[in-house]
């Protein structure tokens, strides 16, 4: 079991990368970011119970002199106190989530799976499935081949240095399985990439075709205490997955739906894929 100046170490390492990459606050970070970070920073084998830890929070727990969490608004943050000014205005949910494009033109542009065409309604100035036979303004659903390039992209320009989790994004890209398959340190650059490639295509249409324009981003909406309730739910359950043996996870029951879902990411609405 690793003691904790290993754990001091690896935070102040992620932080550092925060502070490479130019960002303004870089010494505050909700916490999966965090974890995303000492996934990268360890090629993928970051694991908490390595320090006598589960779920996540419980290792941050450990080096209170490092760091210090607030759980509000969600998913929380983390603060480095080494660096961090003594007054500050604490982030408000949407801008540590940031902003997010439409969930109809979101759905429109990546819902190839299902075989519906989407129109751009101008009255409603929404995008809505198309009735049958209708001729209106149909917005640019991707394809199967869109999508192929779109993750040969972000592959060439996000190579791991790690031979194994190589391995494993080149999986994800050939098999086009969903980004859960992705390993965890870089699923957030995915999503970055496909909201940018979205938002790129819909903005090209609206273009082309002469269209007034809707804003095709908006913030992210604040959770409400039900949605924090279920999100730290799915928060104890991942760590629970995680312990699991062998054995255990073969018991694991999960239902054929939810099974579909993961499966068929794309019917989704949120900006996470």
């Amino acid at each position: 079991m690793h003691e904790p100046p290993a754990a001091a170490n690896l935070i102040e390492r992620a932080f550092g990368l925060a502070r490479q990459s130019g960002k303004p606050d870089w010494w505050a970070m909700t916490i999966p970011v965090l974890k995303n970070r000492l996934l990268l920073l360890t090629n993928n084998t970051f694991r908490e119970a390595d320090f006598g830890a589960t779920p996540f929070r419980d290792f941050l727990s450990k080096i209170p002199d490092i760091v210090s969490v607030d759980a509000t608004p969600p998913p929380g943050f983390v603060i480095l106190k080494s660096a961090s000014p003594e007054r500050w205005e604490r982030p408000s949910a949407s801008k540590l989530r940031g902003p997010r494009i439409r969930a109809d033109l979101w759905r429109a542009v990546l819902d190839y799976s299902s075989g519906r065409s989407y129109v751009w309604d101008t009255s409603q100035q929404t995008a809505r499935p198309a009735g049958v036979e209708e001729d209106g303004l149909v917005l640019p659903t991707i394809s199967a081949a869109d999508l192929d390039e779109w993750r040969a992209e972000f592959v060439a320009s996000h190579k791991p240095p790690n031979t194994e989790v190589a391995k494993l994004v080149e999986e994800w890209r050939e098999k086009r399985l969903p980004t859960a398959t992705l390993p965890a340190a870089m699923r957030p650059a995915w999503n970055k990439h496909l909201k940018r490639k979205v938002e790129q295509r819909l903005k090209h249409w609206f273009e082309m075709g002469s269209i007034k324009a809707p804003a095709i981003m908006e913030e992210s909406q604040e959770l409400g205490a039900s949605e924090k309730q279920v999100e730290a739910l799915r928060e104890f359950i991942i760590g629970c997955v995680r312990m699991m043996s062998k054995q255990e996870l073969q018991e694991l029951r999960i239902s054929p739906a939810t099974a579909m879902r993961a499966r068929q990411p794309h019917s989704r609405d949120e900006n996470e894929r």
